[in-house]
């Protein structure tokens, strides 16, 4: 009933306009109840194809059906429009996701060595100062030298760390770890 349903409604909106000047076009998945039955089904069901005879009435089958329907009405401004909304994207390779992984460790671990300076400077630890760049610095150097661009290790907005954690989190996911691993 539901496909007798749909049939009328084509049939009454393609009646009630110039098909010429506002072509039509109906368009299903559905062949079992649509199209031409032991044969080819891109053809309408003999029951409705004479909604199709008249020109202007279209009948499309599944995606390619639709392809064709917009190609026929549209021609090269849909092709336009498909080459400028057509995207491919390759799966990362191992080598730049663990490069990326390394990047925003660095980065995270750097702010981290230089937040617990901070703290150790107001506590007035100059002892634990001393110990703790004798154990972070060369790291901070090596650090410094790879990640020389301005901003790249601070200082960082609430916002901005939040997005260098999630990404590291992130990475490490892809890279087997539990979420929100953020040791370093």
């Amino acid at each position: 009933m539901a496909d007798a349903l749909l049939v009328e409604l084509y049939s009454t909106a393609a009646s009630e306009v110039d098909l010429g000047q506002e072509p039509h076009a109906f368009v299903t998945s559905n062949s079992e109840d649509f199209s031409l039955p032991n044969g080819d089904k891109r053809e309408p069901h003999p029951d409705i194809a004479s909604l199709f005879a008249v020109d202007g009435s279209n009948y499309g089958l599944g995606v390619d059906g639709l392809d064709a329907v917009l190609l026929d009405h549209f021609g090269s401004e849909i092709e336009e429009l498909y080459e400028e909304t057509y995207f491919e994207e390759e799966p990362r390779k191992l080598a730049e996701i663990t490069a990326a992984e390394q990047e925003f460790y660095d980065r995270v671990w750097y702010h981290r060595s230089l937040q617990h300076e901070y703290r150790l400077e107001d506590a007035g630890d100059g002892e634990g100062i001393d110990r703790l760049l004798a154990i972070a610095g060369p790291g901070r150097r090596r650090v410094e030298v790879t990640y020389h661009e301005p901003g790249q290790l601070g200082p960082y907005s609430d916002f901005e760390l939040g997005m260098l954690h999630g990404k590291l989190s992130a990475l490490r996911w892809v890279l087997g770890s539990e979420w929100d691993f953020l040791d370093t």
